[in-house]
């Protein structure tokens, strides 16, 4: 497995010296074989490419793949995981979530070469803003410190380069440690990369701002969410000049990325198609609804997948194949709460991701303080037995700290974006 990926990242390098022409007869030739792969060995590719006419569609070039139709994520949570996949689920496999916020999470199966090609893409990104393995990173993550990632325990050699090297090392700092204790971890390891959400970045900044403080780390990963402007000039001043936009999904993870700037995302090209559909104006700029493919993904294959998401048309032969112009999505709220305590998306995601007992979920504050958790459950859920699941999750991150519980029959979706704030403040603008 290890020298699999190491012949991925070197095909990464091959790929971003290619031409734009030359990446295109190169996708055209992986999608073909996604695509006879999905529709020979997947029931609802099977059916669905039936029920269009399309079977036996020799794919050729750009036109053919636009024969193909597009499915989305209302369709395919029509269907089991394993009605999508093209072989049977089995150890080797691993799934994933996306985080729920155009609607009811849903799960993708990987294979683990295909799972872990993310991380591959992650440190392309890295080593082009001047990382190397030697370089300390650190996460603020949901995880605990002392967490085995999975590509960890799978790849052991990858345990042996971090001990006997010092290649690939991280340490991990959990969100839910005092904002103080968070920092002064920092200034204590002096890493050269920190990665986490922007929410997350935000509230140390704005500590760190309050303090008339400021880090100086050489380079910030930032993912999951939008950057504002505002965030981009405070993060430059109270954490560090340099970063990394990384822009991606669960569906497809690390599709691109951006470089001291998030107007513009560099494209894996070898790993995800990416199309831009439906292009209209908005006031100075043309926008389109964003398509994608993952190329590497033949586990359960996603194909001509509309994300939901918009982008800034580019003039220029590099777009999409290479480049993609500025994506437009949500930009999450962060809400401070008793004396210390503080609510980003990455901390809800960790609380309530594997909540299957609702369907939907999203915390409100609507007074300074007030913590409001909006639960959208099943008609024949017990509700009560729902509110006691959802107040014991929350009383282990926060003891002690009120929560209320209100039902919703569905959450309205930004007319911008196409989703809704997992996180947001009514009536207390920050």
């Amino acid at each position: 497995m290890l020298l699999k990926l190491a012949a991925y990242y070197l095909s990464l390098h091959y790929w971003s010296a290619a031409s734009s022409a030359s990446i295109k007869k190169m996708q055209v030739r992986k999608f073909k074989k996604l695509f006879e792969n999905a529709r020979r060995n997947s029931i609802f590719y099977r059916e669905f490419y039936g029920d269009h006419g399309i079977l036996d569609l020799k794919i050729e070039s750009f036109d053919d793949i636009r024969r193909v139709p597009a499915t989305n994520k209302a369709l395919l949570k029509n269907y089991s995981i394993r009605n999508i996949m093209t072989h049977n689920m089995d150890e080797k496999t691993r799934v994933h979530s996306t985080s729920g916020s155009t609607g009811e999470p849903f799960k993708i199966a990987f294979s683990k070469f295909e799972d872990y090609s993310a991380h591959v893409r992650l440190t392309k990104a890295l080593m082009e803003n001047r990382y190397l393995p030697f370089k300390k990173i650190v996460l603020l993550s949901r995880y605990e410190p002392g967490h085995e990632f999975g590509i960890e325990s799978d790849l052991k050699k990858i345990g042996w380069l971090q001990k006997k090297i010092g290649w690939f090392r991280y340490e991990l700092i959990s969100i839910f440690d005092p904002v103080e204790t968070i920092i002064q971890k920092l200034e204590q390891i002096k890493p050269f990369v920190i990665w986490s959400t922007p929410s997350i970045i935000e509230i140390i900044a704005l500590e760190l701002k309050n303090t008339s403080r400021k880090l100086d780390i050489p380079l910030v990963l930032l993912m999951a969410e939008n950057i504002s402007p505002a965030l981009l000039h405070l993060f430059r001043e109270r954490i560090g000049k340099n970063f990394i936009d990384l822009y991606g999904c669960a569906e497809s993870p690390s599709i691109g990325f951006g470089s001291n700037q998030s107007d513009v995302k560099k494209i894996f090209s070898n790993s995800t198609l990416v199309e831009v559909i439906n292009k209209r104006q908005m006031g100075a700029i043309v926008i389109g609804d964003i398509i994608i493919t993952n190329l590497i993904n033949h586990s359960m294959p996603l194909i001509r997948y509309d994300l939901d998401d918009y982008a800034e048309v580019l003039d220029n032969d590099s777009f999409p194949a290479r480049r993609i112009g500025k994506i437009f999505g949500r930009c999450e709220d962060v809400i401070h709460f008793g004396d210390h305590y503080i609510l980003a998306f990455h901390q809800t995601y960790q609380l309530f991701s594997d909540f299957h007992e609702c369907e939907q979920y999203k915390f409100v504050e609507k007074t300074p303080g007030k913590i409001v958790l909006q639960l959208k459950v099943n008609e024949k859920a017990d509700k009560e037995k729902v509110k006691s699941m959802a107040m014991r999750r929350w009383a282990e991150k926060y003891p002690g700290y009120p929560l209320t519980i209100e039902w919703r029959k569905a959450f309205p979706m930004d007319k911008k974006t196409g989703k809704f704030k997992v996180i947001e403040k009514i009536g207390n603008p920050a």
